[in-house]
């Protein structure tokens, strides 16, 4: 039972799903972004697709072998961005530099997590 609760400690629950205030809504766009620094071996992926999915946005995440992550995020411009800000204030993950790109729209219903 420790195990678990070092894991639970390690890595919360989601404080998305708890928010009780509505989602934004907005105009729908689609971005491109390339993350690097220590943004492998951390759950980056793992948080972007967790936060993407409570936040009702498509898309995809994956690790580049350079050691970048690639994703792209549809929804609303707002809570793309309130997703990209909460990436930023997780504590084991650190942005060094984050490139975006407003690209065409797509038809998608889900956040994948791609591998390489």
């Amino acid at each position: 039972m420790n195990f678990f609760k070092k894991f639970q400690t390690k890595y919360p629950k989601n404080p998305i799903s708890a928010t009780t205030e509505p989602l934004p809504i907005g105009d729908e766009v689609r971005m491109h972004y390339r993350f690097t620094g220590l943004v492998q071996g951390v759950g980056f992926r793992v948080e972007m697709w967790r936060r993407a999915m409570n936040m009702k946005l498509t898309g995809w995440v994956k690790n580049n072998f350079d050691g970048s992550v690639d994703a792209e995020l549809q929804g609303p411009r707002q809570r793309i961005e309130k997703l990209i800000q909460q990436m930023h204030e997780i504590p084991r993950i650190h942005i060094e530099t984050m490139d975006c790109q407003e690209i065409p729209l797509q038809e998608e219903s889900e956040f994948e997590l791609l591998n390489y």
